[in-house]
């Protein structure tokens, strides 16, 4: 299905923006983070079942030649190989904990918060729901 002239138009100043913008340039250059976390590359994911794969194959020759010191590194390389492809390859920061006075009251006491919310535990919230309930609100 041929385009119109104003489709036809359109698509050309979308190509062109897109070629005159340096931060698409950037992104579709830059190794792109893949499944549900997008914590994970691409490139490390591939390297990691590459890592599996070589892995199970000395597992498996191991085991056809005998030598059993060989198939513990066989299911090492594998560990690695799995480990390599799930990780991030990004340093965790860490966070600070929230900072309380010493001896004070916790957070499950009702103690309010840094934002001026009631600060209570899950079993606090869960009395307050139930007594909702049962008052009929």
């Amino acid at each position: 299905m041929a385009l119109s002239d104003h489709e036809q138009q359109l698509l050309d100043q979308l190509e062109q923006q897109l070629r005159e913008d340096p931060s698409f340039t950037r992104s579709i250059s830059e190794d792109q983070p893949v499944g549900p976390g997008a914590g994970l590359s691409a490139t490390r994911v591939v390297i990691g079942v590459v890592g599996v794969v070589i892995g199970l194959a000395i597992v498996l020759g191991a085991i056809w030649s005998g030598i059993w010191p060989l198939g513990v590194l066989g299911f090492a390389v594998m560990v690695g190989g799995g480990f390599w492809a799930l990780s991030s390859g990004k340093t965790p920061i860490a966070e600070a904990p929230p900072s309380r006075p010493a001896g004070g009251p916790g957070p499950s006491t009702g103690q309010t918060g840094q934002n001026g919310r009631k600060s209570s535990g899950f079993m606090d919230r869960m009395e307050d729901r139930w007594d909702k309930r049962r008052g009929g609100q």
